[in-house]
Order: C-alpha cells, then sequence, then structure tokens
C-alpha cells in the first residue's frame, strides 16, 4: 500500500474500508446503536441503524458482530433477527455456550441487589457471569457509599474484575475483554468498530493501521475518529450499507 502523505478523514476511512474485500464491523449497543436512558430496560435500537446492519450483515464481504455488556439473550431481543450478524455478549464474554453456575456470581447479585434497595433508583443487573450495578438515577454523592462498599468487597476478592463505565460498575468472574472478542473474529482482516463506553477503549487499543475505530459522544478516547451520538452511528453504517448493496 503506497505511503499517505496525510491521515484520512472519517469519510475518506470509511470509503476505502468499504472497498475491501473481506471486513468486520462491530458495533456496540447501548450509546451506539441505542441512545442512553434512565433505566436500560427502556433501551430502543435505532430502527435506522438495525436496517443498515441487516443490508451490511446480508452482504457475502461483511462479517456483522453486535457487542455489548448486555446479557446475549437480552441482546438479541432488542435487535431482532439479523441473518448472518454475530451476537456477543458480556463485554466478549457470552456467545452462546453453556456454563456451569458461578457460585461467585450469586454472592456479587446478593451484595449488590442489597445495596440497590438501599438505593432509591439505583438498579441491578445480574448475569451471567457477572453481575451491573446502575446508578444513573443516583445523586453521585449518595453513591459513593456503596460504590465504597463494592470497592472494598473487590479487594477481598481478586479473582473479580470490575468494569466501569457511564454510572455504571460491572462486577464479573471474566476475564475477556471486547477487544479480545473483536481480534478473534477479524483475524487478520481489517474490523472498524463504533463504541460510546470505556469498554469499547479495548477494541479502540489493538486497532492496526488498516483498521477504523470510532467513538461515539464525548471523552477521551483511544480512537482516531469520532461521531457526536447515535445520529453520527446511523449514517455511517448507511454508507457501508450502500457500499455493501
Amino acid at each position: 500500500m503506497p505511503e499517505r502523505s496525510r491521515p484520512l478523514t472519517l469519510d475518506e476511512a470509511i470509503v476505502e474500508f468499504s472497498s475491501r474485500p473481506d471486513v468486520v464491523i462491530g458495533v456496540d449497543f447501548d450509546g451506539t446503536l441505542a441512545p442512553l436512558v434512565d433505566h436500560p430496560d427502556l433501551a430502543t435500537a435505532d430502527p435506522r441503524a438495525v436496517s443498515a446492519l441487516r443490508i451490511i450483515a446480508a452482504h457475502p464481504g461483511r462479517t456483522l458482530a453486535v457487542v455489548s455488556g448486555r446479557g446475549l439473550e437480552d441482546l438479541r431481543e432488542r435487535i431482532g433477527d439479523i441473518e448472518g450478524a454475530v451476537f456477543i455478549g458480556e463485554h466478549g464474554n457470552d456467545v452462546g455456550e453453556e456454563s456451569e453456575a458461578d457460585l461467585l456470581v450469586s454472592t456479587m447479585a446478593t451484595l449488590v441487589e442489597d445495596l440497590a434497595r438501599a438505593l432509591p433508583g439505583a438498579l441491578t443487573e445480574v448475569k451471567t457471569r457477572s453481575v451491573t450495578f446502575h446508578y444513573r438515577n443516583v445523586d453521585e454523592g449518595k453513591a459513593r457509599p456503596a460504590l465504597g462498599k463494592i470497592e472494598a468487597w473487590v479487594k477481598r476478592h481478586p479473582e473479580v474484575m470490575v468494569i466501569e463505565g457511564k454510572k455504571v460498575v460491572e462486577l464479573t468472574t471474566a476475564t475477556r475483554t471486547k477487544g479480545d472478542a473483536i481480534l478473534d473474529l477479524a483475524g487478520v482482516r481489517p474490523f472498524l468498530y463504533l463504541g460510546d463506553d470505556t469498554t469499547d477503549e479495548t477494541v479502540f487499543a489493538v486497532v492496526r493501521p488498516d483498521d477504523v475505530g470510532i467513538k461515539v459522544g464525548d471523552g477521551e478516547t483511544e480512537a482516531r475518529y469520532r461521531v457526536e451520538d447515535v445520529a453520527g452511528v446511523v449514517a455511517i453504517l448507511e454508507k457501508i450499507a450502500l457500499a455493501s448493496g
């Protein structure tokens, strides 16, 4: 490939990426395909984004992956069936394989549920390998003691990893990241990835010269490119879909 005199703009990068014969397109869900909402059960994927994903997934030279912190079945229900798409839950750790019940997850669930019950507005989400504490609807000062208790508990259990997001703390016994999942899926193929949260930085951190990382929204990032919101995501997916038609 000839040496470039300047970095590509986002539009140029999308055009070049879409011209390649065999690529992977990865997208996060919350904050990327669906606007962030006060309660995780209210999240709805943008219908234009889903339409574009269907076109992309139908192309033989495109592998589409939706990678989320949500549980796998929850993720599938919110997007619907997309033939050919790969769905990956729990930040790269849930690909639909059967796993034994984890007693440590039950212990984590008891801890977090007790804290959430004592904190109006807080929510608990229990998944196969992880437990999430949502405090988007809680004043930061009031949430601090609960967060301190979670931190103290984790220090006594080094086998548990903490994943922090936007007003979210997740305790997990899993070890893989979204970056691991995308690299495993892509192999030597170039990938383009869109995501808005701190967990998506594990993908942006492993972007190679032919890959395209796009941060959604504000905040520090290792991604080279950025779009403002879900509408910006839709525009990119529609460009890729148009090139895939």
